[in-house]
C-alpha cells in the first residue's frame, strides 16, 4: 500500500484535494478531526496540555477552549512548538491505528490529510508527499468561509504557519490550487496516474 502524505497550508485544499482523492476509491484521513478527537475530555491529551498551559484553556464544562488556546500560541512560536510537541504522538498513534485498517482492507494507497506532516515525523511513514498551496487571498477566503473566525485571526493562523518555500523544499509533489474544484480534480487524477496508482486513459 502507498501511504500518501497531503500537507499545504490552512485554506490551500488539502480537504479539497483529498475529496478529490477519495472518488478514486482511495481512503483519506484528516488529522485536523483526529486533533480534535484525541483533545476530547477525559482524554490523556488534554490532560497534558492543561497541565502545560494550565485550567485557563478550558471551557466551563472542562472541553477544550480551541480559540483560547490558539490565541496562546499562534503569537509564540515556542508555545507553538510545544503544542504541537505534546499533541503530536497522540495523532501519530491514531494515525498509524487507521494505515493498520487500510492494509488489512487491502487499499492500494491511503492519504494522510496532515498541515503538520514533518513537523509531527509523519513524513516517515509515508512513501510519497505532496503539497497542496495557494495564493493568500484564496486561502483567507476560503478559511473565513470555513471556519466562522474574523479575519485578523485568520491572517494571525496565517502568519504563524510555513511558508511555500518549506513545503516545496520538502514534498515530492507540488499541486497549486488557485482555481476551481473540477481542475483540482483533474490534478487529483493527474497526480495518480504519475505516482502509478491508476492508468492514464
Amino acid at each position: 500500500m502507498i501511504v500518501i502524505g497531503v500537507t499545504g497550508q490552512s485554506g490551500a485544499g488539502k480537504g479539497s484535494f483529498c475529496k478529490a482523492l477519495s472518488s478514486f476509491d482511495i481512503p483519506c484521513l484528516d488529522t485536523d478531526v483526529t486533533a480534535r478527537n484525541v483533545v476530547r475530555k477525559g482524554m490523556p491529551c488534554l490532560k497534558e496540555l492543561t497541565d502545560f498551559f494550565g485550567k485557563n484553556i478550558l471551557l466551563e464544562d472542562g472541553n477544550l477552549n480551541r480559540k483560547k488556546l490558539g490565541s496562546i500560541v499562534f503569537s509564540d512560536e515556542k508555545l507553538l512548538s510545544k503544542l504541537n510537541c505534546i499533541t503530536h504522538k497522540y495523532i501519530t498513534a491514531e494515525v498509524q491505528e487507521w494505515l493498520t485498517v487500510c492494509r488489512k482492507k487491502g487499499c492500494l494507497a491511503a492519504a494522510i490529510d496532515a498541515p503538520q506532516l514533518f513537523e509531527s515525523g509523519e513524513d516517515t511513514i509515508c512513501d510519497v508527499t505532496v503539497a497542496i498551496l495557494s495564493e493568500k487571498s484564496y486561502r483567507l477566503s476560503r478559511i473565513l468561509a470555513r471556519d466562522s473566525i474574523t479575519a485578523e485571526y485568520a491572517k494571525k493562523r496565517m502568519d504563524a504557519q510555513k511558508s511555500d518555500e518549506f513545503f516545496i523544499s520538502r514534498c515530492d509533489h507540488i499541486i497549486y490550487n488557485n482555481g476551481k474544484e473540477n481542475e483540482l480534480y483533474q490534478k487529483a487524477h493527474d497526480f495518480l496516474v504519475k505516482i502509478g496508482i491508476i492508468k492514464n486513459n
